[in-house]
């Protein structure tokens, strides 16, 4: 099963749980926007509900772009992976983006100013060239052998010498802290969090190549990386635009 299947399952099945508990809510409370920023990680914008005083959800598109581009692999380094292997990431990855999906508790007493959260995000390292160089050095191979079939197009009338798409899901955990701001309809959130890789998916390929070995092993080496090493904590700061009272 692919990554976006088994996001979209994930979605359906948070959605459908957090829809049927809302049955139970006698006072919904508020809807919103929210945009903010994941350091050193991610950019966010979207959408959240408070469904009463004790839980809400929130729905985000993220991006992975300057100045955080190469943070994913920089993390994943610093924990003790191979700079060989994440330099396959690092040399094609320019932007990122995917979606955000979590589940908030809120606790205390009075206005309930704390809560913690869980979150499952899928991101997508968007497809762009990657040179021989990063794969050879990687693996020990040589990609421009006589050992590397040909085909289906000539080498001249290549468009795409070599290109990379990964895909992943995280869960993340959150604690957070909400600031009330003078205007009653604003307010900033604060949050520490961490996120897991679960799931990856590396899709390496070349329009003049057949390097499906290549490829098998590109994703191999990526996800077994992904999954000890992709650990991202974070701190976040949101600004939150309530819409109207439902």
């Amino acid at each position: 099963m692919s990554i976006k299947r088994h996001f979209i399952k994930i979605i359906i099945s948070i959605t459908l749980i957090l829809f049927t508990s809302n049955l139970a809510f006698s006072q919904p409370e508020e809807q919103g926007l929210r945009a903010g920023i994941k350091l050193p990680y991610t950019y966010d914008i979207g959408y959240f509900v408070r469904f009463s005083t004790r839980f809400a959800i929130h729905l985000s598109t993220q991006f992975v772009t300057f100045p955080f581009s190469k943070v994913p692999t920089g993390y994943m380094n610093l924990w003790g992976a191979d700079p060989n292997i994440t330099a396959i990431l690092n040399e094609p990855f320019s932007i990122g983006a995917g979606l955000d999906i979590g589940a908030h508790y809120y606790f205390g007493s009075d206005n309930r100013r704390y809560y913690g959260a869980f979150s499952i995000q899928w991101m997508n390292l968007l497809k762009r060239d990657i040179t021989d160089d990063v794969i050879n050095k990687a693996f020990d191979v040589d990609l421009n052998s006589g050992e590397i079939p040909l085909g289906p197009i000539a080498k001249s009338q290549s468009t795409k010498p070599l290109t990379l798409n990964t895909n992943y899901i995280n869960i993340g955990f959150i604690a957070g802290k909400i600031i009330p701001l003078l205007n009653p309809n604003s307010e900033l959130r604060v949050e520490v969090g961490i996120n897991k890789t679960i799931l990856s998916h590396h899709n390496l390929q070349s329009d003049y190549r057949y390097i499906s070995p290549i490829s098998e092993l590109t994703n191999e080496k990526l996800q077994q990386t992904m999954k000890k090493y992709g650990w991202f904590p974070t701190i976040n700061v949101y600004y939150i635009y309530k819409l109207s009272k439902f």
